[in-house]
């Protein structure tokens, strides 16, 4: 099945990583294509917020590898990480609230030249439409969905290579969730951007993927395309943990 994907710019392996003694991420491999969108999903706890943030130098890692197009970023700091291309998108504090909608992208692009930041600006507008006539509104007045899109459109000025999403549908009612999944996301990628997306909404971010990471218990349990994984018929027992691989390294401490 990993030849029909895309040459990857992505490669997290072996990777262990938790919080002091606590090992959350147990071992896990996952690999990100250039413009593809991986999904992962996982039972509460299984260990996906954790990955990202590991991934983007946030939470510190035990053992294993972070390759970003051939250059090893375990040990740099996030910040380093950040001008390597890679970029975060947290599950809350994600805009800032008190700035408008244009401040919020200036603050994206703020390492740019102002030519460079013009252009940034009127690449995010074609891409989101609806954010222009908003520019002007404060952003702690935007609903939920339109904050979360904002995040991804100020992650977006500074031209990254990988976009980590932990759980965008946070809190968002159906109707401006699809819309996120299916149209806000699928956007992205269309970029060129690598898009790796942890989310709850299960059904949905597996329709939204080109490749699926089931995470369980901290390891990776299952992998495949949509239909792979769409058709298995254990999903759900994963899901409710009766399928736990057991690993090596400190119990799991709830981290989702």
């Amino acid at each position: 099945m990993d030849s029909e994907r895309p040459t990857p710019i992505l490669t997290v392996e072996s990777l262990a990583a938790g919080y002091g003694s606590d090992w959350v991420v147990r071992h896990v491999s996952v690999q990100v294509g250039h413009g593809e969108i991986v999904t992962i999903i996982g039972p509460n706890g299984s260990g996906k917020s954790t990955l990202l943030k590991a991934v983007m130098g946030l939470v510190p890692s035990v053992e294993g590898s972070i390759v970003l197009d051939g250059v090893e970023m375990n040990g740099m700091r996030a910040e380093i990480r950040a001008r390597g291309g890679i970029a975060y998108v947290p599950q809350e504090r994600e805009v800032f609230r008190s700035l408008t909608v244009r401040e919020n992208l200036l603050m994206g692009g703020s390492g740019l030249s102002r030519k460079a930041v013009k252009e940034a600006v009127a690449g995010i507008y074609e891409i989101y439409p609806f954010l222009p006539p908003l520019e002007s509104k404060l952003a702690g007045r935007l609903s939920g969905g339109e904050r979360k899109t904002l995040a991804m459109a100020r992650v977006m000025m500074a031209s990254p290579r990988v976009v980590l999403l932990d759980e965008p549908t946070s809190n968002l009612a159906p109707i401006p969730s699809a819309r996120l999944l299916e149209h806000d996301v699928q956007a992205l990628a269309k970029t060129g951007v690598s898009v790796v997306l942890v989310e709850q909404r299960a059904v949905q971010a597996i329709a939204a993927a080109d490749w699926v990471y089931v995470l369980v218990g901290g390891s990776v349990e299952a992998e495949g395309d949509p239909d792979h994984i769409g058709g298995r018929g254990d999903i759900g027992r994963m899901f409710l943990g009766a399928t736990s691989r057991p690993a090596a390294g400190p119990d799991v401490d709830g981290e989702g």
